[in-house]
């Protein structure tokens, strides 16, 4: 929960003026590439290194909570599952934007 409500702020501190479209497809493809990245095994601190906004830091942690897996079809299964969630999290606090 504590990790959700991090998520929630992160995502909300980095929507702008962007189309949320765009910007959820932005969120997703990083999410995509830092759990890649974790699942092919880079070193956490090289991709923390890599974090230039507090979105990004969030990410890495995430990303290197989870499991590393062997196979291919895991990773990938791992890392779509990963991305998805973050283009879902987005649209919902765009939603919420919209709402407030």
């Amino acid at each position: 929960m504590k990790a959700l409500t991090a998520l929630t702020l992160a995502i909300l501190m980095a929507l702008s003026t962007t189309a949320t479209a765009d910007r959820c497809k932005g969120v997703a493809d990083l999410a995509e590439a830092m759990m890649n990245a974790r699942q092919v095994g880079v070193p956490m601190q090289a991709v923390m290194a890599g974090a230039t906004t507090p979105i990004h830091e969030i990410m890495v942690i995430e990303a290197y909570e989870a499991p590393r897996y062997t196979t291919k079809e895991f990773q990938k299964r791992e890392t779509q599952n990963f991305s998805d969630k973050w283009y879902m999290s987005c649209y919902k606090v765009a939603a919420q934007m919209k709402e407030s």
